[in-house]
């Protein structure tokens, strides 16, 4: 393996740092570049789209026009001479310029205001558009064409002329200047050295800007023409343009005539920015590797001098027994540090040492509580199963199955709760949500909850101890179960509100427990059974000093109020 100096180094840290700035903006400048073709694509694309549709509004309303003018009286009556004065007079109002013609099925003039009234007229050539007319008797507009009467390529909106019979007996033409449709293009206001041209079907251009003289009735490029060609109703492409310049071409046909229009952006106009960035990140990124390699160089040596400095030191640290003092003569910060990291690593492993004594001891300790509350949790469960049996339900194997199950699964959740929080104790919402779990799951699942649980996350609360939330989990269930089977959740439409709240001190808790909506409640239960020896006896004795249980059996349903001081609080207190 090659073995860099410093020096090299470092000016390989100077280009690493620099060229791939240098890359980033080159690669920026060519997405750029391809974000701004497509940008340019799309935008003339639209500029197509929304010419062509600007085209068919005029070609419309020229067809308009000759059909109100071959309406008129005097073209039924068979007067030429009045109807010629009418037609010149809307050539001179709506097109000047252009002419307009009376033809007959077999192409022969009969009228056309570009010629002098009484002169031959010749007949029409170019027949397509007649035929079109006389098969379907619906207007149409030609392609380009060389006009016999005025030598220059012109286009012809045809409308029919109906007779008496309904049928169509001539045809009524307009030649409008090609010029005419020059002012739809700057409307459209394309951008700067964008080419447009209006084509008809075969793809010959009926107006062009910029530069329109030479390329009017003129066909497109090849490859553009190609495009054309195939009936797509738009598409975009590269291609060249008709002065051999590189272009991004876009078209859009009108499914009506089979006209269309071309927008071809100039290339240049797209990679002139992205070679003008491309140079200028090259050229910034040259100068920043020159720069950067000098300035590499000079820290070169400037940290070479303290290296071999330290070099020095450590060489004869051990033989002259230096501490790290003279290093602060080195002007390097780094050596400093390189000398005192042995006297940390040492620290380091005595501190973890200590660590692992002190986990040690921890473990012991958590063996000896798991000890503990095993025992505990099976004199809770042994506690629960003499309960049980000696209650009602004692005496039916099922009853009794099901109401110590039920019991188990409470204490189950109790310690599931403080299993999650590491035996550390819990919040009273979360005691509720505990004690109540199959309650408050078939709530969710129900259109109208029938349990009502408040208990505001900021109360300035401790947390239970362990064994007080045992207590409120299964004194809570015992609650939730006595009014299922005979307050307010025995019934529909019977519902219970729980609230917690807190002294302003915060130093004891409290739940209410209110039952409403059930079936009357006449008064305290003539026995005692398990739930009520729970809430009464065994809650007060595990919820501690202070604590207190209070069960009122009012008419709408039974009241019940808990309230106990945390350990935590109490050892405030104390």
């Amino acid at each position: 393996m090659r073995r860099w100096s410093l020096r090299a180094r470092l000016a390989l840290l100077v280009a690493a740092g620099v060229l791939p700035l240098v890359a980033f903006n080159l690669t920026n400048a060519y997405y750029g570049y391809r974000e701004e073709r497509a940008r340019a694509s799309r935008q003339a694309l639209s500029l197509a789209h929304g010419l062509a549709l600007a085209v068919e509004d005029e070609l419309r309303a020229r067809i308009a026009v000759l059909e109100v003018l071959a309406l008129s009286r005097p073209l039924a009556d068979g007067d030429l001479a009045t109807f010629r004065l009418h037609a010149e007079a809307v050539l001179a109002r709506q097109t000047p310029g252009a002419n307009i013609l009376l033809l007959r099925e077999d192409g022969q003039q009969l009228l056309n205001t570009a010629v002098p009234a009484g002169k031959p007229l010749p007949a029409r050539r170019y027949l397509d558009n007649q035929r079109r007319i006389f098969a379907t008797g619906q207007p149409s507009v030609s392609n380009v064409f060389v006009g016999m009467v005025l030598g220059r390529p012109l286009i012809a909106i045809d409308v029919p002329v109906r007779g008496a019979d309904g049928r169509v007996a001539a045809v009524l033409a307009l030649n409008p200047t090609l010029d005419a449709f020059e002012p739809l293009i700057r409307r459209q206001r394309p951008g700067a050295g964008w080419i447009v041209s209006i084509v008809d079907r075969t793809g010959v251009r009926v107006a062009r800007l910029p530069d329109p003289k030479p390329w009017v009735g003129r066909p497109l490029t090849p490859e553009l023409l190609h495009a054309w060609s195939t009936g797509a109703p738009e598409g975009t492409l590269e291609t060249v343009s008709a002065e051999g310049a590189p272009v991004l071409a876009a078209f859009s046909r009108l499914p009506e005539t089979g006209w269309g229009v071309t927008v071809a952006v100039p290339l240049a106009e797209l990679t002139r920015p992205a070679w003008r960035s491309a140079l200028v990140s090259l050229s910034l990124g040259a100068a920043l590797l020159l720069l950067g390699i000098a300035l590499a160089r000079w820290l070169a040596l400037g940290i070479l001098r303290p290296v071999r400095a330290l070099l020095r030191f450590s060489a004869s640290l051990e033989a002259e027994g230096m501490d790290t003092a003279p290093l602060s003569a080195l002007g390097l910060p780094e050596a400093e540090r390189l000398a005192t990291a042995q006297m940390a690593e040492a620290r380091r492993r005595r501190a973890a040492m200590a660590a692992a004594i002190d986990s040690e001891r921890r473990l012991r300790l958590v063996v000896a509580e798991l000890n503990h509350r095993a025992k505990n949790a099976l004199a809770t469960v042994q506690s629960l199963a003499l309960l049980t049996a000696r209650s009602p339900a004692g005496s039916d194997p099922l009853r009794f199955t099901e109401a110590f199950t039920a019991r188990l699964k409470s204490l189950a959740r109790a310690h599931d709760l403080l299993a999650a929080l590491s035996w550390e104790g819990a919040a009273l919402d979360a005691i509720l949500r505990a004690g109540l779990a199959p309650w408050i799951e078939a709530d969710a699942e129900a259109a109208d909850p029938r349990l009502l649980v408040a208990c505001p996350g900021d109360l300035p609360l401790p947390q239970a101890t362990p064994g007080q939330v045992q207590a409120l989990v299964m004194a809570l269930h015992e609650l939730a179960t006595n009014a299922t089977k005979y307050g307010a959740l025995s019934v529909p439409g019977g519902r219970v509100e729980i609230l917690c709240r807190a002294d302003p001190a915060g130093l004891a808790a409290t739940i209410d427990w209110h039952e409403r909506g059930g079936p009357p409640v006449s008064g305290p239960p003539a026995r005692r059974g398990f739930g009520t020896r729970l809430l009464e006896r065994a809650l007060v004795r595990d919820l501690g000093p202070g604590a207190s249980v209070r069960l009122d059996f009012e008419p709408a349903g039974l009241r019940a109020t808990i309230r106990f001081v945390p350990r935590a609080a109490a050892a405030l207190v104390a």
